[in-house]
């Protein structure tokens, strides 16, 4: 097993797709040692990320019941 510490960016998972896999895996465990090495505006990027999705998501919801 690699160490999430040395390589741990979004631009990591670019370049080693297996440290991805591993996140996919086992995302409480691997998933959650990634988040937490992540600097704080590559945080700011995912939880970013999640919002627009929710909200996306929602919005697709709400035109489903129309």
């Amino acid at each position: 097993m690699e160490s999430n510490s040395t390589n741990t960016s979004l631009q990591s998972l670019i370049h080693n797709p297996s440290q991805l896999a591993d996140i996919i895996k086992d995302p409480a465990r691997h998933g959650l040692d990634f988040y937490n090495g992540l600097s704080v505006k590559e945080k700011q990027y995912i939880l970013f990320a999640a919002a627009a999705g929710l909200i996306g998501y929602a919005i697709y919801l709400g035109k489903q019941s129309a």
